[in-house]
């Protein structure tokens, strides 16, 4: 049995989630989705994901603090994060990288290059266990 790795997807952006949904669920990742930044915490521990994909807009949450909790966490302190948000400005970018995503990105991406971006930020992930 193949192990798909899982992706944990907070977003309550209709149009995000059935893209990344699409672009991830065709190269076979698992994507499990909350629309709710509530509860992200204990929704991470509960499905041990591989990877977090967080937009920048949650509606009931602030994502920055989702990134500070986890990276002050000693079980998910190395978990990847990619920041998203079709509001991104720079100083987003700045602050989220600062606080402990990998990558931050416009919602507007290209399926192919963002599934890359995926694997690469997975590999790194599992590079670092080893150390």
């Amino acid at each position: 049995m193949i192990l798909h790795p899982k992706i944990l997807l907070l977003s309550a952006d209709d149009s995000t989630t059935r893209s990344i949904n699409s672009c991830l669920g065709q190269e076979e990742f698992t994507v499990v989705h909350s629309s709710r930044g509530m509860g992200a915490l204990e929704l991470i521990h509960k499905e041990d994901p591989a990877m977090i994909i967080l937009d920048i807009d949650l509606p009931d949450f602030n994502s920055l603090a989702i990134i500070r909790a986890l990276r002050a966490e000693q079980l998910h302190h190395r978990l990847p994060v990619i920041l998203i948000g079709s509001t991104l400005t720079e100083e987003d970018v700045l602050i989220g990288l600062e606080v402990g995503a990998d990558l931050c990105l416009l919602e507007s991406f290209h399926p192919q290059v963002f599934v890359a971006r995926v694997r690469s930020l997975l590999r790194s992930s599992e590079l670092a266990k080893t150390f």
